[in-house]
């Protein structure tokens, strides 16, 4: 298990990619359950209560999961999935991990917090980083160069922020 938690932190500092994970189900099942619950706990204070935020976040994983799917199905690259697909789960709980230290900095408002302000600093450098790890998945999943990885990596954030916001907006 250390073994694997390793080969993980390798792949988020862009040491090890995809194809270095077994291609098991149980791992895709186990990184997909614990992304569900880190990545929930992570935004929950965005919803307000934990079953929006858990439908938020499914439905993250599971159009992250199609989009992979097909793009694997069209390039006739399926055997590829269970490796992307637990390599952007697994490497989203991380993320997630030490995004909640970072929000807990930022408390309620960040401009009261003595420590607010730098919590912020660190979130967005948090979803930067994030986005870089996802480039270079995406990267060796598909053979591309890292600038399209990232170009991937930027649409699908920008597609499912539009549409959490579009189903899951609070109204005042």
């Amino acid at each position: 298990m250390k073994r694997l938690i390793n080969l993980y932190v390798d792949i988020c500092l862009l040491r090890a990619a995809p194809q270095d994970l077994p291609a098991a189900t149980f791992l895709v099942n186990l990184t997909l359950f614990l992304n569900l619950l880190t990545g929930t706990i992570v935004i929950v204070g965005n919803f307000g209560s934990m079953v929006p935020a858990l439908l938020a976040q499914s439905m993250d994983l599971a159009l992250l999961a199609l989009l992979l799917r097909l793009a694997l199905n069209y390039q006739r690259r399926v055997g590829r999935f269970n490796q992307a697909i637990s390599a952007l789960f697994g490497c989203g709980v991380l993320i997630n991990l030490v995004a909640m230290p970072v929000q807990l900095m930022i408390g309620d408002d960040p401009r009261v917090s003595p420590m607010g302000g730098l919590g912020v600093l660190l979130y967005v450098v948090l979803v930067i980083w994030g986005l870089v790890v996802v480039g270079h998945i995406l990267r060796h999943t598909f053979q591309i160069r890292f600038g399209n990885g990232m170009l991937l990596s930027i649409g699908y954030f920008m597609l499912i922020n539009w549409l959490v916001e579009l189903f899951f907006s609070r109204s005042s």
